[in-house]
């Protein structure tokens, strides 16, 4: 806006696996006929309640059983759909944030390469105990005693395009082990790969079969170019960042993620604080009820979400704009556990918004310009549409 800020605080809250049906490009996905709502609509039935979605228009968005569209919705909504390739997290945050992929990230299904792996152990001034695809618990029960006995660390890699880094507790301090990640990280992004995630992973017990996982230290892949968050740092601007979104953008490359809980709690926290900026936050553990195809614990969870927003929606300040999405499907109704190519829901509301607005079909990078257009940086980036004079026009 040419006149200085429109709202002087925007919150992004990205609901994790919130799809609202399959994309046209569905297919090409393994993704034909996903639809995480409408599924766990016909599951539950009239038990899903979802207020606070439906007076966002949801309902409207795509009507369910106990949620039908409502004459007048309190806020301006519309859909979003991706054009990166993958349906990650990361790769949905970055887009929204005006950074797609049109590149798949690599998978190391034999291992990480030995060039790499031989100059890691080198660094980390450890042996490497295996170095093959494997998910923890295969891990754990193959290799947990050797490891426990040798102090080596456990190198595998995984099919979502991470590697780990594997070590009993009593064999490496949590300092090391971080270290160690941040090494292997840097090693990957200089490399011709683009792997997603390292990660650090200590366990306890003292036997097979008594081996469990204990902390987990994520380290992902960084941004290839600037993004709307370095765009608002150099203005000047705050960016405050939670849940799974402080993996993604934090320039400290910090790995805490926390619950939906600690994330609602730092929700609130935050919106009584005076700032200019933006916050980001992904509520990311429903995620895990969609992956283990578990709709009950999909939708009671969505249910207890819903209920949240309803407080950071009643603390809300006249210059404030909050934006609810999602970023990818997690239909639990659907063969196999991987995430499903899904339209997401964009839900839109601020005090000054008083009738509903239709915004149509939009893109995921739309967000991040819209954001920059209102601290009158839309210059700044070269994707997306700006929605910002859409409410201005409804309510001026």
């Amino acid at each position: 806006m040419q006149n200085g800020q429109a709202y002087q605080r925007i919150f992004v809250v990205i609901i994790d696996s919130l799809g609202i049906g399959a994309t046209a490009d569905a297919n090409h996905f393994e993704s034909l006929g996903a639809d995480t709502l409408g599924h766990l609509g016909e599951h539950f039935r009239m038990r899903l309640q979802l207020p606070t979605f439906q007076k966002l228009g949801l309902g409207n968005l795509h009507p369910t059983m106990g949620m039908p569209s409502l004459e007048k919705p309190t806020a301006a909504y519309g859909q979003m759909s991706p054009i990166s390739m993958g349906l990650s997290d990361r790769e949905s945050q970055w887009e929204m944030m005006g950074l797609a992929t049109t590149a798949e990230s690599d998978i190391f299904i034999t291992g990480v390469p030995m060039e790499i792996a031989t100059n890691f152990a080198r660094k980390a001034k450890r042996p490497l105990l295996s170095n093959s695809l494997m998910n923890i618990q295969t891990a754990l029960k193959d290799y947990g005693l050797e490891q426990l006995a040798t102090g080596n660390l456990l190198l595998a890699t995984a099919s979502s395009s991470s590697v780990w880094l594997i070590a009993h507790e009593h064999t490496i301090s949590v300092a090391e082990l971080k270290k160690d990640c941040q090494i292997l990280r840097k090693m990957l992004d200089d490399s011709p790969y683009t792997i997603e995630n390292v990660n650090g992973l200590l366990f306890s017990g003292n036997q097979p079969g008594n081996f469990y996982p204990q902390e987990l230290y994520k380290f992902p892949l960084a941004p290839s170019s600037s993004t709307v968050i370095d765009y608002l740092l150099k203005e000047g601007y705050a960016v405050k960042l939670i849940g799974k979104s402080t993996q993604f953008f934090d320039l400290a490359r910090n790995e805490i993620t926390g619950n939906n809980k600690e994330s609602f709690v730092q929700l609130q926290e935050l919106i009584n604080k005076k700032f200019t900026g933006i916050c980001m936050a992904e509520v990311g553990e429903i995620e895990q009820f969609g992956k283990a195809r578990n709709p009950e614990g999909f939708g009671t969870e969505l249910m207890r979400i819903d209920h949240e927003l309803t407080k950071i929606i009643d603390k809300m300040q006249d210059d404030d704009l909050l934006i609810v999405t999602g970023n990818f499907g997690n239909d639990p109704t659907y063969p196999g556990e991987k995430h499903t190519r899904e339209y997401v829901p964009l839900l839109i509301t601020s005090p000054q918004i008083k009738q509903n607005i239709s915004l149509g079909g939009r893109s995921f990078s739309d967000i991040g310009a819209t954001i920059l257009d209102n601290y009158d940086l839309g210059d700044k980036l070269p994707v997306g549409n700006s929605f910002l004079r859409e409410f201005f026009s409804a309510y001026q």
